[in-house]
């Protein structure tokens, strides 16, 4: 069994280097924390979740978390298992009646769905070693700049509008 820890957004900000929005966990242990950039659309998603923003019509982690469920299948939790070639994998892990499957997922997806459901989220204890040989620049953030981008999110360009 592999070692997990478990976590919690703590912040979605943009790097200072390299204007890249970045997806902050926290180990609730211990307290370290794993750094993910993201791409800026699944950053905005991630971040209207947290907000509590609720759009007009359901984004694309709203359909496939109503997906699920419809199938009777619920989001057990995602993990966040591995990082080659400076690359995070993640698993989003599903059951139904006993019967668990595991789905290949982005990071940012698996969160933005695990924010929606409400379910677990995991990093593999060895990712957080991975990670200390990354730019640990992202560590560093402008709270006005998060701010500011928060603010800035205008719901009505990712909440289904857009024909």
């Amino acid at each position: 069994m592999m070692s997990l820890c478990r976590v919690d957004v703590v912040n979605v900000f943009l790097d200072q280097n390299s204007g890249s929005p970045v997806v902050l966990l926290q180990d609730r242990d211990s307290g370290d924390v794993l750094p993910i950039l993201v791409a800026p659309l699944e950053a905005s998603l991630i971040a209207i979740e947290i907000e509590g923003k609720k759009p007009v019509r359901p984004l694309t982690h709203d359909l496939l978390a109503s997906t699920i469920s419809r199938l009777s299948w619920q989001v057990e939790s995602i993990v966040v298992d591995d990082l080659r070639e400076n690359i995070f994998y993640a698993k989003i892990l599903l059951e139904r009646e006993g019967e668990q499957i595991e789905i290949d997922s982005r990071p940012s997806d698996a969160i933005a769905l695990a924010l929606r459901t409400k379910s677990p989220m995991f990093v593999r204890k060895k990712v957080f070693g991975l990670s200390m040989g990354l730019d640990r620049a992202a560590h560093k953030y402008d709270a006005d700049t998060l701010k500011e981008m928060l603010e800035n999110i205008d719901i009505d360009d990712v909440d289904g509008k857009i024909m």
